[in-house]
């Protein structure tokens, strides 16, 4: 599967590479980049979704489709019985969420980031109508044991190292991510958490703090947005601080749209867009090598507006 189209460098790198040139100089002289999808396997099935595991260099979503230069394995959430526009709703939530958990471990809160990075999104209406959505893809084991048997026999919890902090610090926020972690027909066996190595460190009942928290659908987390608006207007300050002045208008705005929808100012909506569409080239730019010699290009392009969130 191709996208074709044309992209653009940063206006540093494009005068570094073709010279000093307007904006319709630069379209007719910047090359056309083509974005690759490879699938690689079923990623699981869920009781409102399906996933797969692509190998990624295009990335559909709000702001503009972004390509890269270096592939991104990405998880492809699409949902069995869509709604217009519900894929971008989901990718805010996402992004809400990894926002406010920049924010927790920037603070010292804890010391490994548990949520995969948001990388956009799909929505298709029409007779075959489609809403998905991209996030980093989380390499482990989702259904490992709360519990450890020790040499004894005797059974005890395990201790996932940052889960206590982690959920505590996220419920003050106005944010359930405890729900959903336990298998519904046996509350031993963990669900939506993955960890590449799902075993207790040494003889004790401790494991590491290398997994993350997945599934941020409506069945799966829920959002107190009356709490997380007060938290939002409360520390305005520190978050402006913490996570730059753009990033807290972009949590802010995805809020607004996630409870006001249609009845959203336009020109909110159209900056909304446009915060989103840079925070999603930074985080993809986390993935992928960048030109390190002048004259090299950016390894992250932004291309077409295929999504819109009107």
């Amino acid at each position: 599967m191709f996208f074709d189209g044309v992209f653009f460098v940063h206006e540093r790198s494009a005068r570094t590479i073709f010279g000093t040139y307007t904006g319709e100089e630069m379209e007719e002289r910047n090359e056309e980049r083509k974005g690759v999808i490879e699938f690689v396997c079923e990623g699981g099935i869920g009781a409102t979704a399906t996933v797969c595991v692509e190998l990624r260099t295009e990335f559909p979503g709000i702001g503009g489709t972004i390509i890269t230069n270096e592939g991104v394995a990405s998880a492809y959430r699409e949902e069995f019985t869509p709604s217009p526009k519900s894929a971008h709703r989901l990718f805010l939530r996402h992004t809400i969420v990894k926002k406010m958990e920049d924010y927790l471990f920037r603070k010292g809160i804890y010391t490994f980031a548990h949520i995969p990075r948001p990388l956009g999104s799909v929505s298709r209406e029409g007779e075959k109508p489609s809403e998905a959505y991209l996030y980093e893809w989380a390499f482990g084991t989702e259904s490992f044991p709360w519990e450890f048997v020790d040499l004894t026999g005797r059974r005890t919890l395990i201790q996932l190292r940052d889960w206590d902090s982690f959920v505590t610090h996220f419920h003050r926020i106005g944010i359930d991510l405890q729900m959903d972690t336990s298998d519904p027909d046996d509350g031993r066996i963990s669900k939506n958490i993955i960890h590449p190595y799902p075993k207790p460190i040494g003889d004790g009942g401790e494991m590491s703090s290398l997994w993350k928290r997945i599934d941020f659908g409506y069945e799966s987390m829920k959002i107190d947005f009356d709490k997380l608006s007060r938290f939002f207007h409360d520390s305005r300050e520190d978050l402006e601080r913490v996570l730059r002045t753009e990033r807290y208008e972009m949590i802010r705005l995805a809020q607004e749209y996630l409870t006001k929808g249609k009845e959203m100012n336009d020109v909110d909506i159209g900056r909304l867009d446009s915060l989103v569409g840079e925070y999603r080239r930074s985080s993809l730019r986390h993935h992928v090598s960048r030109g390190s010699g002048v004259g090299e290009p950016e390894q992250v392009y932004i291309g077409k507006r295929t999504e819109s969130l009107i």
